[in-house]
């Protein structure tokens, strides 16, 4: 069962990230552009918020499963582009996914212990 809940987790990040980040054109794309901040930011802080509401597990690990999602969503956009289109056009994508870590952990941290704290005053 947990395994499941872990793949479900997973599964909402890459989800999230798919939405936020496979949306543009690769040339387009703007890393620090505010509107991708936002989609990430309230697509991760949405998640983990409705995931520990859901599933019983802890705030933390719902926040890492849900960015390792959106992580996973980064690398697949990466290497899709590689293999497809240029494989010179992400030189720098180890920094692209700390840029992605830096975007999506602090508000999956953030919903997660919100949604454990809704949990404790329902109580």
């Amino acid at each position: 069962m947990k395994n499941k809940v872990n793949l479900w987790l997973t599964l909402a990040g890459i989800i999230i990230g798919a939405i936020s980040y496979w949306r543009i054109p690769y040339d387009e794309l703007n890393l620090s552009e505010s509107n991708l901040w936002l989609i990430v930011g309230t697509g991760t802080l949405i998640g983990s918020v409705f995931s520990t509401l859901l599933f019983d597990q802890k705030p933390w690990k719902i926040a890492l499963l849900v960015t390792l999602g959106v992580i996973l969503s980064i690398i697949l956009r990466i290497i899709y582009d590689v293999t497809f289109w240029d494989p010179s056009s992400h030189n720098f994508a180890p920094f692209e996914v700390i840029f992605c870590i830096f975007q999506s952990l602090p508000t999956a941290l953030i919903g997660a212990y919100l949604a454990m704290a809704i949990k404790k005053l329902r109580k």
